[in-house]
């Protein structure tokens, strides 16, 4: 998928991918410290219920963001993930007006090729569905 934007002029690198138990326990408890926990509990996960830690999640940043998350949206590779990342399937996790977290833009799951163009071809969005429809796709999800 990196490779694919590269070809295109956008370019796209994975900030965060795969936390564990323990590097999510600390960087929701930072945040807990620095927003308090209600506010950290808008866009953070706790240990044990993050896609980071699951394994299925990357944080995606671009050139001229400075190497932060922040102002992802406004960029040509959001523009770019948002065209193409069903195609290797990825979902944004967390878009406008989702009920869990915070819009994040950078946030991009792996859910499978199959799912990802489902999702993306009818508009829908991945936390709609209800877990025995997902079940289906989990089957086939490396194929």
């Amino acid at each position: 998928m990196i490779d694919a934007a590269s070809s295109t002029g956008v370019k796209l690198y994975v900030e965060s991918a795969y936390r564990s138990f323990a590097e999510q326990k600390a960087l929701k408890g930072i945040y807990s410290i620095t927003y308090g926990a209600g506010t950290a509990n808008s866009f953070s996960a706790d240990q044990g219920y993050s896609e980071h830690q699951l394994g299925t999640a990357v944080d995606m940043i671009t050139v001229g963001l400075g190497g932060v998350l922040d102002g992802f949206d406004s960029t040509q590779a959001y523009q770019w993930m948002l065209n193409n990342a069903y195609r290797y399937g990825f979902i944004l996790s967390y878009p406008k007006k989702n009920s869990y977290y915070v819009f994040e833009p950078w946030h991009w799951r792996f859910v499978g090729v199959k799912l990802a163009t489902e999702l993306h071809d009818e508009g829908k969005y991945f936390y709609e569905m209800d877990q025995k429809t997902i079940d289906t796709y989990l089957v086939n999800i490396f194929d």
